[in-house]
């Protein structure tokens, strides 16, 4: 069931359907959507923790800690990153961007307004994660278009529009706490104002932060101040008092009740529980075949017909069996949706899965009875169809089956039936597999 990533560290977009078990808290310089297709998982941003729901979506800041791990129910995630680098280049201003999170209550859309943003966001990525191969030129205009979509819904700084003096000022806090690391001094309002030029009335300036992140500002420096500690613990051999420090608590002793007041178990054994899952990082998530989700949600994800059959010119075919009749995998070619009156959809379902994996192997939902005549005409029907697509079977044998040579003359009958319906003319470039 598990793939490879779609693309490598250096791609300015990577996409990734996975199933979560329980991973390390993590950080990137990209910013990170998860959107929940299936089930449900836990989320953790620091010192905030909650539960995803299905059809929820969550926005990470680029490098802000977070993990997610598993509930009690089967989940699968989608999860996009975007280079910061490369985003900043298209959008300048990136750095003054902080996307808001469900606990904001300035960041509540609604949920007719979320679901048709995961929609929006779904046909977007969808060219990407239904192809094998990707122009960087088509990443980049995917990638563009999603930045807007994601800036304009989700900036908590989207309240101020319209009014460039708040704007610019909220711009000028939010640079001095998060891009000049101001949590590290004995930072307050006072503090703020001095350092900003915002020479306000610090009830004023208190009720800005209230709006800005649905929280006071003591509560932010103690989520900045746990979020710096988190990468010190698991990044540097620093002894906790160094990093209590380096944080900007007051004292050792306050940094470990405020640590402990989060994760019970204690900074020291945080570290060695975090650090060992960073090692065992593959077990902590498991990527998806992106076929199975696309046959699953294919109201989410609406391959466009441009992207058809011309990828992958060959589809490997097992028609020997035996396979699991009740699968709900996407290589088990069901003949009984295919003999429907409308069977386009479910055809088209194939050679969508087929290009999206193309050195999987599909069969077939019953076992083929070479004395069954009708069987050997749906066989042939089904190849035709193919091959007006413009792809070419490729029959696989088992040399260590005792019944190759029946394999071999079953496959010589499914040719001459072919050739008596549709012509020999149209098997050129069919091939058979031993395997």
């Amino acid at each position: 069931m598990s793939s490879t990533s779609y693309f490598t560290d250096s791609s300015p977009m990577n996409v990734q359907f996975l199933n979560v078990k329980d991973e390390a808290f993590r950080w990137h310089n990209s910013i990170e959507v998860v959107i929940v297709l299936e089930g449900s998982v836990h989320v953790a941003i620091a010192d905030e923790q909650r539960t995803l729901s299905l059809g929820a979506i969550e926005i990470f800041n680029i490098n802000q800690v977070h993990r997610l791990w598993q509930t009690d129910e089967n989940n699968v995630v989608l999860q996009i990153n975007i280079d910061a680098e490369f985003a900043k280049d298209y959008f300048p201003d990136l750095s003054y961007v902080w996307f808001a999170h469900e606990f904001s209550p300035g960041a509540y859309l609604g949920i007719e307004r979320v679901e048709g943003i995961i929609d929006a966001i779904c046909t977007l990525i969808t060219p990407i994660v239904a192809t094998r191969e990707m122009p960087f030129l088509t990443l980049k205009n995917t990638v563009e278009p999603l930045l807007d979509l994601l800036i304009m819904n989700f900036d908590a700084k989207r309240m101020f529009e319209g009014n460039p003096t708040k704007l610019q000022r909220i711009g000028r806090i939010y640079d001095y706490l998060f891009n000049n690391r101001g949590f590290i001094n004995k930072a307050s309002l006072n503090e703020i104002a001095k350092h900003t030029e915002e020479y306000l009335s610090l009830d004023y300036l208190s009720s800005q932060f209230k709006l800005l992140i649905g929280d006071t500002l003591q509560n932010l420096l103690h989520y900045l101040r746990i979020e710096h500690a988190i990468k010190q613990l698991l990044t540097t051999d620093r002894s906790l008092v160094e990093i209590s420090t380096e944080s900007g608590f007051s004292s050792p002793r306050y940094f470990y009740q405020r640590f402990h007041k989060i994760f019970p178990e204690g900074p020291k054994v945080f570290r060695e529980q975090h650090k060992k899952k960073q090692e065992l990082k593959e077990h902590c998530r498991e990527i998806i075949d992106p076929a199975f989700v696309l046959a699953r949600h294919h109201e989410l994800f609406e391959i466009p017909e441009t992207i058809g059959g011309t990828l992958n010119k060959w589809i490997h075919i097992d028609i020997f069996g035996p396979h699991e009749q009740n699968s709900t995998s996407p290589y088990l070619i069901k003949v009984s949706e295919l003999v429907k009156g409308d069977s386009h959809a479910y055809f088209k379902m194939i050679l969508q899965v087929n290009n999206l994996s193309p050195n999987n192997v599909f069969g077939l939902e019953k076992t083929l009875d070479t004395a069954n005549r009708e069987d050997i005409q749906v066989l042939t029907w089904l190849i035709n169809q193919f091959r007006e697509n413009g792809i070419s079977p490729v029959f696989l044998v088992r040399t260590s089956s005792n019944a190759i040579s029946e394999q071999i003359t079953t496959i010589q009958g499914l040719l001459q039936n072919y050739t008596l319906n549709y012509g020999a003319e149209h098997m050129k470039g069919w091939r058979i597999e031993l395997q």
